[in-house]
């Protein structure tokens, strides 16, 4: 796991990425991709994650030259993983859900069977996501799974916060609505939720 880096070093980054070096931005994609790599598992699934965190980081690339500090960079990554995310849903018919997922989404020293758990849970979590629409799905991860505030998510997304409220609100009914009708959700932990 990459260490955390100071906001003075990551200025530093950006600056040197915006003057085309590729040093520099492998240390921003070594400093981001888990992030990165978890949001879109969310979104995308595993079957299109990988992908996705390419094009994430090719828009990245493209763009890094027009990022002006205005907001953070983790809002900024967000708001571009989501239109990236969002690219591959309208574009791209989603393929098995049930697909491997990302090994290094999966914690380092876990016994089997708890392993196996989690996985199984995250796959109930996963399918209960993946029938969503992609406006609550974005909004509901970001805000239940990622811990985003609502202005932050709305920045994200390119919505007003009481649009962002309302997406949330249909989308936690709608979560939960489906996991209370679907007898074979387990989300497994005793209690712990999958992204814990």
């Amino acid at each position: 796991m990459v260490a955390a880096t100071a906001p003075a070093a990551m200025s530093d980054i950006i600056a040197r990425c915006q003057n085309g070096d590729r040093s520099a931005f492998d240390t921003l994609y070594a400093a981001h991709r888990r992030q990165v790599a978890a949001l879109l598992y969310r979104i995308v699934g595993p079957a299109d994650m990988e992908d996705a965190i390419q094009d994430v980081f090719f828009e990245v690339w493209k763009s890094i030259g027009r990022f002006r500090a205005e907001s953070k960079l983790s809002t900024w990554l967000h708001r571009l993983t989501v239109n990236v995310a969002l690219r591959r849903l309208r574009t791209k018919k989603r393929k098995d859900p049930d697909a491997a997922g990302d090994p290094d989404l999966i914690p380092i020293g876990e016994t089997p069977e708890r392993a196996l758990r989690r996985k199984m849970a995250l796959r109930n979590v996963q399918r209960v996501l993946d029938e969503m629409p992609a406006k609550k799905r974005i909004v509901f991860v970001l805000h239940e799974v990622e811990g985003l505030d609502v202005a932050e998510i709305a920045e994200i997304v390119g919505a007003p916060r009481v649009t962002v409220r309302t997406r949330l609100h249909y989308a936690r009914k709608e979560f939960y609505a489906r996991v209370e009708k679907d007898p074979s959700f387990d989300p497994g932990f005793g209690g712990e939720g999958p992204y814990r």
